[in-house]
């Protein structure tokens, strides 16, 4: 077989498709580019789902008339000067050839200009082929508009998907960096429609407002980087609350470093955080940036920086799922007064029986006029702050099957799993017992011994002072014999030998927790939580249903299975024809 040397028109095609694979990268090359140049402001436009026109404008510093031509030429960069640069890098393109590969593959217009020239200047490029540049009248910063892409390449674009999905990939990338970078003002304009325009202010929430929209927006929390963090790793960002989750990853955005990458093991870490607070399958909405010593970050691994490596996996990891982790913890709650001022959801008879407790958020003469109230028997209970919490005060109703209860909430109607819902109550306390560090027991009057399955044995004898931190107190008796004296008092556990043994066997195959005390925990309140079938009178699913509203994440059980489902009135109208 003869090597052939191929030409340098057939090079640049093959080099622009590993760096322009479709509308969206390009977008994102040129998004990049403005950044570098310290814009303040970002336009993007598209048509045709991106192939028929791409047009990004920025007021960064722009580009001489006589830069024009190595812009477009490939390895062309202002952003290093020798491989050396490429261990302390401050910028997000270095490559030099996103203009190439994008002049390369489009019919091509640059026009750019710096502060204080007499002109800017322009030049075109049609599929590689490069014009004289001149001088022309523009604003400070540079304009990219590239139009039929991919028609050199016919095999690249019969690729591409529908105009609208290649929208949705756009619509994306910028959203992302709107996210990431809200001191810039982003807007996003596809077939002569904005999409969204972010106003630059600094605030993430407001520029989340923009991109997801304001419901979004009220159930994401920030990250901080945690305490005794390693010097020069840090952590930013945004994520949602437990109770807003999407069904795939597309609203998840991951950056190092001020780049847009993808890293399973980050995305894994980002969802083991919401461990036993989501169901399972659904996934958070988040924005995280993380930023770490130059010389611990490869970026130079992939053609559209897209894959970075990190030098410390572990560090990193454990830095996203604590960062996470602890942010959905701080604002596990309602903030009851700007519920009591802001909630469209909460009545008003339930805002009045959080503001009973709590006069002082009140004018004197409304505080005056509920403690009437109270007195002549209406608003009697009064709730505090723990109890005012993103489930919403339900009326019970009744059962149904004997496995849901059914209450009324002022959204709607909810179904609870009576199952799930008593697990995560029950989950909740023994790790409270945990984190305060006195677990209650229930001393057995007789008690209890168990002679475990040679498969279990080393399984217990690994958590044996994870269950004691639960409140399990558990001696060896010979061989593979054990005798439990005490359990958690959290727990009604009628047979401790069959919950030790149920127990025993969910840890050894692996558990559902982050670590084996909370897998010992999960399993233990699920195994001693009430059944699918057991009836409830209405006092006890009231408890059981008031005890959940207490939880601090009452949407899934340890397992991840939801406690239960909501129609609103809206939905119940619809399904008997009224809508």
């Amino acid at each position: 077989m003869t090597i052939l040397r191929l030409d340098l028109e057939t090079v640049g095609k093959i080099a622009a498709g590993e760096v322009i694979e479709r509308p969206a990268a390009a977008i994102k090359e040129l998004v990049e580019n403005a950044i570098d140049a310290s814009a303040t402001r970002i336009d993007v436009s598209i048509a045709g789902g991106g192939v028929d026109v791409i047009d990004v404008r920025d007021n960064g510093y722009g580009m001489t008339i006589d830069q024009l031509p190595l812009a477009v030429e490939r390895h062309a960069t202002s952003k290093i000067t020798s491989l050396d640069d490429l261990g302390s890098l401050a910028t997000l393109g270095f490559r030099g050839e996103a203009l190439a590969s994008l002049a390369a593959v489009s019919d091509l217009r640059l026009i750019s200009t710096v502060e204080g020239a007499p002109s800017g200047g322009e030049l075109r490029s049609r599929y590689g082929t490069v014009s004289q540049s001149h001088p022309m009248a523009w604003a400070r910063g540079t304009m990219v508009q590239a139009r039929d892409l991919f028609s050199n390449v016919p095999a690249r674009r019969k690729f591409l998907k529908q105009p609208q999905t290649e929208s949705g990939y756009v619509t994306r990338v910028v959203g992302a960096y709107a996210l990431a970078y809200p001191t810039i003002s982003f807007s996003l304009d596809i077939d002569d429609r904005t999409i969204f325009s972010t106003s630059g202010s600094g605030n993430a929430l407001d520029a989340a407002i923009c991109v997801w929209g304001a419901e979004v927006a009220g159930s994401l929390v920030p990250l901080s980087t945690p305490d005794e963090t390693a010097a020069g790793y840090s952590i930013s960002g945004i994520v949602s609350l437990p109770e807003l989750d999407r069904a795939t990853r597309q609203q998840q955005y991951l950056f190092a470093q001020g780049r847009l990458i993808a890293d399973r093991r980050l995305a894994a870490a980002l969802e083991q955080a919401y461990h036993t607070l989501l169901m399972i399958g659904r996934r958070p909405i988040a924005c995280i940036q993380l930023s770490v010593p130059t010389d611990r970050i490869d970026v130079n691994v992939h053609p559209t920086k897209a894959e970075v490596r990190f030098a410390d996996d572990r560090l990193i990891f454990g830095l996203v799922q604590r960062s996470v982790r602890e942010a959905i913890s701080r604002h596990a709650s309602f903030d009851v007064k700007s519920v009591i001022v802001s909630s469209p959801i909460i009545d008003q008879s339930v805002q009045r029986r959080m503001a009973l407790a709590h006069p002082e958020w009140l004018d004197r003469r409304t505080a005056e006029r509920l403690h009437e109230r109270q007195q002549d028997g209406l608003d009697a209970v009064a709730v505090t702050p723990h109890d005012a919490r993103r489930l919403p005060v339900l009326r019970v109703l009744g059962q149904i099957a004997s496995m849901f209860v059914v209450a009324e909430g002022p959204d709607g109607m909810y179904l609870v799993d009576q199952h799930a819902a008593h697990e995560r109550v029950l989950f909740e306390r023994l790790m409270i017992g945990v984190t305060s560090q006195s677990a209650d027991k229930q001393l057995l009057l007789h008690p209890a011994t168990v002679d475990l399955p040679l498969r279990h044995w080393e399984t217990f004898l690994k958590s044996r002072n994870d269950l004691a931190a639960l409140g399990f107190d558990i001696d060896e008796f010979g061989a593979t014999t054990v005798v439990i004296r005490s359990v958690p008092a959290a727990l009604k556990i009628k047979d401790p030998h069959h919950t030790l043994l149920m127990i025993l066997d969910e840890l050894a195959a692996g558990g559902r927790g982050e670590t084996r005390l909370e897998s010992a925990a999960i399993s233990a309140a699920c195994h001693t939580s009430i059944r699918a079938g057991q009836l409830l009178t209405l006092l006890e699913m009231r408890e059981l249903v008031r005890q959940l509203e207490a939880c601090s994440s009452p949407l899934a059980c340890g397992h991840g299975r939801p406690t239960m489902l909501r129609m609103t009135a809206q939905d119940l109208e619809r399904q008997f024809s009224r809508r």
